[in-house]
C-alpha cells in the first residue's frame, strides 16, 4: 500500500493526464457503441450531424491520445 501512495504522490500530473485521456476515450467509444444499429452501422439523423460528430469525436480521440502519450513521457522523465 505504501508503494501505491508513494507512486501517486510522486506522479500526480502524469496520473491525472492519463485518467483524463482514458475517460475521454471511454466516453467517445460509449457514444459510438450506442449509436450503432442492428447492422453495425452508426445512425445519424442528418448528414451535417454525422459530419460534425465524426470530426468532433476524431479530434477528441486525437487529444486523448496526446494526453496519454504526455502522461507516459512525464512518468518516464519523472517530472
Amino acid at each position: 500500500m505504501e508503494t501505491i501512495t508513494a507512486f501517486i504522490t510522486a506522479h500526480p500530473k502524469s496520473l491525472s493526464l492519463l485518467a483524463i485521456g482514458i475517460v475521454i476515450r471511454l466516453w467517445v467509444n460509449s457514444r459510438r457503441f450506442y449509436r450503432r444499429g442492428l447492422g453495425g452501422m452508426q445512425h445519424f439523423s442528418s448528414y451535417g450531424k454525422a459530419l460534425f460528430t465524426t470530426l468532433f469525436e476524431k479530434a477528441l480521440m486525437l487529444a486523448s491520445f496526446l494526453l496519454i502519450v504526455a502522461a507516459i513521457l512525464l512518468f518516464i522523465t519523472g517530472h
